[in-house]
């Protein structure tokens, strides 16, 4: 039987391929890439983690948008995983079109914090440590610093 035929049992109701199309669901699921957070932290010690960044960045005049009373952190090992197994960084490049803020678009909508500087928008996480983590969503590279190249002057976070 093949997809069309199934598809038009299903308007007629035939349990055996709604449960069949219903496994086939589940079992794509498991093939789209997850992580979860490890833990919590509360709002209070997240904005000082953000703010000490910026203070040793010696940026004094950025936004910080934290939308959660408790902010979640993740295993930074987990992180690499996951973007290991993500295809976020393998999209193509189109210059307005698929650009920085939409790789970094993808993965604030998978998990990570999201921040604007002055050239470009890539993401961040906290870790377990209280360590924040900067990732450039079109390589996947983490850092505990921003390159020359992505900025100079953090605009704003926006955490998850």
């Amino acid at each position: 039987m093949n997809w069309i035929q199934i598809i038009a049992r299903l308007f007629c109701g035939h349990k055996a391929e709604m449960d069949f199309l219903n496994r086939k669901l589940a079992d794509l699921k498991e093939l789209i890439p997850k992580i979860e957070p490890v833990g919590t932290i509360d709002i209070s010690l997240a904005s000082s983690i953000l703010l000490d960044k910026l203070e040793e960045m010696g940026d004094t005049e950025t936004e910080i948008y934290l939308p959660d009373n408790d902010i979640k952190v993740y295993n930074k090992e987990e992180v690499k995983r996951f973007l290991s197994v993500d295809e976020t960084s393998e999209l193509k490049f189109v210059a307005e079109v698929q650009n920085c803020d939409d790789f970094a678009a993808t993965l604030f909508g998978m998990f990570a914090g999201l921040l604007w500087t002055n050239v470009h928008a890539l993401c961040f996480f906290i870790d377990e440590q209280e360590t924040l983590w900067f990732i450039e969503p079109q390589t996947d590279r983490l850092s505990q610093a921003l390159e020359n190249w992505q900025g100079w002057h953090v605009r704003f976070f926006v955490g998850r």
